[in-house]
């Protein structure tokens, strides 16, 4: 599988809300399009079954030239309430061997692909049997059914416990990462994820449409213009201004949006309009 990035990520928690996207042939034409503009990977972790059934269905639909290019992102881990059917009915997390590759085999099963581009264990597990889950994320790798090994929402320590379990290296973590959400370019876990040679995936970049309300808003909308740029091309850039380069991963399946998106991707910020933003959000001065 290619290594080549796009700019981004596009998650497809969004895809129930589109109505122009309920059927295989509208979703495999929107996959087409997505893919012709460079956008190829995409993350769908918190799909229902029946939306992995619909994507499923689009993915088959496309030429093969196409689904080869496809880089799909999943995150497992996680059991949500609605999936639990016992007396309980509680959120879970799950991070057995077993589970692991009952997940992996049903949705390369149910998509028509041979391998994930990156297998995410979404949350740090305080049941985790680390060496036996380590042993079946490399047996994952060494099967060809995912190309990396991810973690989401971990701390240094713990990914660094999973990791001494593991002969592969852990190649990225996700976490809510924006202009709004910087703490950890301050508290270590930045530093922490380039020491160990991780890069990082930002959620949520454009923190759910609040960045572009008051003075944070104005001031994205001032640079926007000077860069002739979306106010949400500007927040893009704030985190690609950043050492190490965290991709967003971006909520919107909007075809104008993505393409305004892309047509922005690659501007660099200067130092002091990169601070003029984190102060902005913070309604004060940098110390």
């Amino acid at each position: 599988m290619s290594t080549t990035s796009a700019p981004f990520v596009i998650g497809l928690r969004q895809l129930p809300y589109y109505d122009s996207l309920k059927t295989p042939e509208a979703l495999a034409g929107w996959l087409q399009q997505r893919l012709e503009e460079g956008l190829c990977e995409f993350d769908h972790s918190d799909l229902a079954k029946d939306q992995e059934v619909l994507l499923g269905r689009a993915i088959q639909q496309l030429p093969g030239s196409s689904a080869r290019q496809l880089k799909l992102d999943m995150g497992v881990g996680v059991v949500p309430a609605r999936q639990n059917d016992d007396r309980f009915g509680a959120k879970y997390y799950d991070t057995r061997p077993e589970y692991l590759d009952e997940v992996v085999d049903r949705v390369l099963k149910q998509l028509g692909l041979e391998q994930l581009h990156t297998l995410m264990l979404m949350r740090p597990d305080p049941l985790m049997d680390v060496e036996a889950t380590g042993q079946a994320l490399d047996a994952i790798i060494a099967s060809g059914r995912a190309y990396r090994i991810g973690v989401a929402n971990f701390l240094p320590a713990q990914w660094r416990h999973l990791q001494s379990a593991m002969q592969t290296p852990l190649a990225c973590q996700q976490m809510e990462m924006s202009v709004a959400r910087s703490q950890m370019l301050f508290d270590g876990l930045w530093d922490s994820l380039l020491r160990d040679n991780m890069s990082g995936l930002a959620g949520s970049p454009l923190w759910g449409g609040r960045i572009f309300e008051n003075q944070l808003g104005q001031v994205l909308r001032a640079m926007a213009e000077t860069h002739q740029v979306s106010p949400a091309g500007i927040a893009l850039a704030w985190l690609h201004t950043i050492p190490g380069q965290p991709r967003a991963v971006v909520g919107t399946l909007r075809p104008e949006r993505l393409q305004t998106l892309a047509g922005d991707a690659g501007l660099t910020l200067s130092r002091q309009e990169w601070f003029a933003l984190l102060e902005a959000v913070r309604a004060y001065r940098v110390p």
